[in-house]
C-alpha cells in the first residue's frame, strides 16, 4: 500500500476556525526514510492566547449543556473520525515512520476513548450524605465541570495521546486547548478539519501546534486554565509546574519511565521473552512503558537470555507495510543518543549480546534492538529513561533484592512481573513502587487507570479515576426549616 499525505494546508484550529500559524514554518520529516513529507506553519504566542480565550468563552455554554446533547456531539465526532480512518492512519505512518501495525490501534483508541468516557459520564452520580443532625439538615456533594484544560501531548502516539485527553474533557463538560508535539502534529491538526467539517461547537476544542519555547509558557502561565495535563518527559513536567505558579491549578501528568521486568523462577520463559523483546521492537522502544531493566532469577538466567537474544537477532527494520518487525526512531539525534548509551555501557564493562548499532544500508533513523549484560547502576542504560530499543538483563537471587533493585529509580510508571506462583507474585506486586504493574503481560485500555508514582507523574489516564479529575466537588449544606 502506498501511504500519502493529503494535499492540504495543515492549519491550527482556534475558536471553530481553521487558521494558518503565525510563527515559523516547520518541515515534518518521516523518520522511516528521512524524507520531508509536509510543512506546518506553527502557532505563535498570540494564537495560543486566543485559543485559551476561546476555550474560556465556550465553557459556560458547553458545561451547562445536558449530557445527552453533549453526547450527541461526541458521537458525531466519533463517527466522523471513523469515516476518516484511512487518512488518519496514513498521516500517522508518515509523520512517525512506524510500522503500519504499530500505528493501527491509534484511530480505534480515539474512537474507543470517546465512547468509553461518554458512557462513564452517564454512570456518574452526585452524592447525598448521611444527615447527622437528626433530620435538621440536607447534605450533598455536587460535581461540576472543572473548566478550561490545557493538554500538551507527546510525539510517540499522537492520536492515542489525544484520545486520553479528549475523552474525559468532552464527557465532563470541560473545554480544552490541545498542543500536539511539533515532531508529529499532522494527524492531530487534521482533527481540526474534522471538527470544522461537522460544525462542532466553537471554542470547545482548540488545537495549536507551536514551538514549546514559544507557546508552552503562555499556556501554562495563564490564569485561564483550571487544569494542566500532559504526556511527556519528567523535565517537561517540571517546567510546566514551574510556569504554572501564577494561579492554583490541577495537574494530571504521565511522565518518564524506567520500567523493570521481574522474571521469577516459575515464569513462562518463552512468553516473557517474547513480550519483553517485542515491547522493545514495538515503536523502536519509544514508549514510556517499554521494558528497560530486566531482572532475571539466576536459576533461569541462561535460558531466558538465550531466548531474548534469538528474538533480538530476528530484527528487521522498516516502516509502513514493509516486511519488518521494528521501526524507526523519531530523529537522527535519537539514534546518536542510542549509540552514546551503548558506548557508555561498554566503556564501563557491559557486553552487547545483540544489536548495538545502526542497520547497514538503511535510509531513515534506525537502531537495532540491543541487549546488554554485565551492567551496573552507574551506566546510563540503567539509570536514564532510554526511550529506545535498548534493554539490560540483570541477575537476582532473592525477592527482597529484586524489589529493592526494581524500585531503585526516580521513576515509577510501569513495571512487569512474570511468574506462576501466586504468593510470590502477590509479594512482589505489593512491594513495587510503580503506578502500573503488569503480571504475565496483559495490555491496557480506556477502562483501566494508567499513571505513575514518584517522578513519573500524578493523576491517571483512563478509567473513572481519570474522569473524576475533570470535575470539581461542591459540598451543599442546607438547613431544613
Amino acid at each position: 500500500m502506498e501511504w500519502k499525505i493529503p494535499d492540504i494546508t495543515f492549519c491550527q484550529y482556534i475558536n471553530g476556525r481553521l487558521v494558518e500559524g503565525t510563527s515559523r514554518t516547520d518541515e515534518i520529516v518521516c523518520p522511516g526514510n528521512g524524507k520531508p513529507v509536509a510543512s506546518v506553519r506553527l502557532a505563535g504566542t498570540e494564537q495560543a492566547q486566543a485559543a485559551l480565550e476561546a476555550a474560556r468563552d465556550a465553557f459556560p455554554v458547553w458545561s451547562r449543556m445536558p449530557l445527552e446533547e453533549r453526547g450527541a456531539w461526541i458521537l458525531k465526532l466519533r463517527d466522523a473520525i471513523a469515516a476518516e480512518r484511512e487518512t488518519l492512519h496514513a498521516l500517522l505512518v508518515m509523520e512517525s515512520g512506524k510500522l503500519s501495525g504499530h500505528n493501527a490501534f491509534e484511530v480505534d483508541s480515539l474512537i474507543n476513548y470517546l465512547t468509553f468516557f461518554l458512557e462513564q459520564a452517564k454512570c456518574e452520580q452526585d452524592a447525598i450524605l448521611r444527615d447527622t443532625t437528626g433530620g435538621k439538615g440536607y447534605y450533598a456533594v455536587v460535581r461540576q465541570p472543572l473548566g478550561v484544560v490545557v493538554a500538551s501531548l507527546a510525539w510517540n502516539f499522537p492520536l492515542h495521546n489525544a484520545a486520553t485527553k479528549l475523552g474525559p474533557v468532552l464527557a465532563s463538560g470541560c473545554t480544552a486547548v490541545i498542543k500536539p508535539a511539533t515532531k508529529t502534529p499532522l494527524s492531530t491538526l487534521y482533527l481540526g478539519r474534522i471538527l470544522d467539517r461537522i460544525g462542532f461547537p466553537k471554542g470547545v476544542i482548540n488545537l495549536v501546534a507551536g514551538d514549546a519555547r514559544e507557546i508552552s509558557k503562555t499556556l501554562s502561565s495563564s490564569r485561564i486554565p483550571a487544569m494542566l495535563t500532559m504526556i511527556g518527559s519528567t523535565q517537561g513536567g517540571l517546567e510546566m509546574l514551574r510556569d504554572s505558579s501564577t494561579s492554583i491549578k490541577r495537574f494530571s501528568m504521565e511522565l518518564g519511565g524506567n520500567a523493570p521486568v521481574i522474571v521469577t523462577p516459575h515464569a513462562d520463559l518463552k512468553a516473557a521473552a517474547e513480550h519483553t523483546v517485542g515491547n522493545k521492537m514495538r515503536c523502536a522502544g519509544q514508549t514510556c512503558v517499554a521494558p528497560q531493566r530486566v531482572f532475571v532469577h539466576t536459576s533461569v538466567l541462561e535460558p531466558f537470555t538465550k531466548l531474548c537474544v534469538e528474538l533480538g537477532n530476528t530484527a528487521k527494520c522498516g516502516m509502513a507495510d514493509e516486511d519488518a518487525n521494528t521501526g524507526a526512531l523519531i530523529s537522527g539525534s535519537a539514534v546518536r543518543r542510542m549509540e552514546e548509551i551503548v558506548a557508555d555501557a561498554v566503556s564501563k564493562g557491559a557486553r552487547v549480546l545483540c544489536g548495538g548499532r545502526r542497520p547497514e544500508g538503511k535510509q531513515g533513523f534506525y537502531f537495532l534492538p540491543t541487549i546488554l549484560t554485565d551492567v551496573t547502576a552507574d551506566m546510563r542504560a540503567v539509570n536514564e529513561e532510554i526511550f529506545g530499543p535498548i534493554m539490560s538483563i540483570l541477575p537476582y537471587e532473592t525477592e527482597e533484592e529484586v524489589i529493592a533493585a526494581a524500585n531503585d529509580t526516580q521513576y515509577g510508571l510501569a513495571s512487569y512481573v512474570w511468574g506462576t506462583d501466586y504468593y510470590e507474585i502477590a509479594r512482589i506486586v505489593r512491594g513495587l513502587e510503580f503506578g502500573v504493574v503488569n503480571v504475565n503481560g496483559p495490555g491496557t485500555g480506556p477502562a483501566y487507570p494508567h499513571g505513575g508514582w514518584k517522578d513519573s507523574g500524578v493523576g491517571a489516564d483512563g478509567s473513572c479515576y481519570s474522569l473524576d479529575e475533570y470535575f470539581r466537588k461542591k459540598g451543599v449544606r442546607a438547613a431544613l426549616r
